[in-house]
C-alpha cells in the first residue's frame, strides 16, 4: 500500500500510542528528505521507498522507547553505530529531554550526522567519529544510563565491550531478529557467574503499519 511519508508517520505514531505533534512530524519529513537527497552520494540507507523509510526506519527507530527505563526523563543515551541516524535521531526528535550520543566511525556517515542535527537545530545532541572500542578505552567518559544499537553486535560482544562506559543500573538496548534466542543463550553461557549480575530480558513488539514484529534484547546492569 503506497501513501505519503507524513501519513505513513502519523499512523504509526497513532498506533504507538504516541503524541504526533506537527513538530515531530515536520522534523522527521525534513530528515526524510534530506536522508533522501544525501544518499544519492554517501549510501546511507538502501531503502527508496517512501512507505518503507517510514516504517523501517522511523517507526522502528521509535520502538525503542518501548524499550527504555521508566521514570528518569534527561537520559545520557549512547547510539551505537548510528549511521544514518537510527535510532538515535528520531530518538532524540521525540524525547527532546535526552541526552543523545552518536557513535559513528565512518566520516561520511558522522557529516551527515552533524549536517542533519544543524538542520533540524537539535541540542543536547553529539556526534562521536570513532569506533565504540576507542571510546570505551577514551579517559573522562561519563557512563551513559542507556546503550542502542540496531544488529551491529551481538549480544555479549556489546556487554563486554561497553564494560568501560556502562555502571549499575545502566541498560543495554538491541534491535534483533528472530534469532535473538541464541544470542541470549550465547551471552549466558559465556558470560559465566556474571550473567547473575545482569538481568537479560527479550521484548517483541509490533512494528506499526507492517504485518511483522520487531525483537529486543533488553541487559540491566
Amino acid at each position: 500500500m503506497a501513501g505519503k511519508f507524513p501519513d505513513i508517520l502519523r499512523a504509526g505514531l497513532e498506533e504507538l500510542g504516541m503524541e504526533s505533534s506537527g513538530d515531530v512530524l515536520n522534523s522527521c519529513s525534513l530528515y526524510h528528505a534530506e536522508l533522501k537527497r544525501w544518499s544519492k552520494a554517501y549510501n546511507l540507507t538502501g531503502l527508496k521507498d517512501d512507505r518503507e523509510m517510514a516504517i523501517h526506519l522511523f517507526l522502528d527507530s521509535l520502538l525503542y522507547l518501548k524499550a527504555f527505563p521508566p521514570g528518569r526523563k534527561d537520559l545520557r543515551v549512547l547510539d551505537v553505530g548510528s549511521g544514518g541516524g537510527f535510532p538515535g535521531v528520531v530518538l532524540k526528535i521525540a524525547r527532546p529531554e535526552l541526552n543523545v550520543f552518536l557513535l559513528e566511525p565512518s566520516w561520511k556517515k558522522a557529516g551527515f550526522l552533524r549536517h542533519i542535527c544543524r538542520k533540524l537545530h537539535l541540542t543536547g545532541i553529539n556526534v562521536i567519529q570513532c569506533t565504540l572500542e576507542e571510546h570505551a578505552r577514551s579517559s573522562g567518559v561519563k557512563p551513559y544510563d542507556v546503550i542502542v544499537t540496531r544488529a551491529l553486535f551481538r549480544t555479549y560482544d556489546l556487554i563486554r565491550k561497553t564494560e568501560g562506559i556502562i555502571t549499575r543500573g545502566s541498560v543495554l538496548i538491541l534491535g534483533k531478529g528472530p534469532a535473538y534466542r541464541e544470542e541470549v543463550e550465547e551471552a549466558e553461557k559465556r558470560l559465566g557467574s556474571r550473567y547473575k549480575d545482569l538481568n537479560i530480558e527479550t521484548i517483541a513488539l509490533r512494528l506499526p503499519q507492517a504485518d511483522m514484529e520487531r525483537y529486543f534484547v533488553r541487559v540491566t546492569l
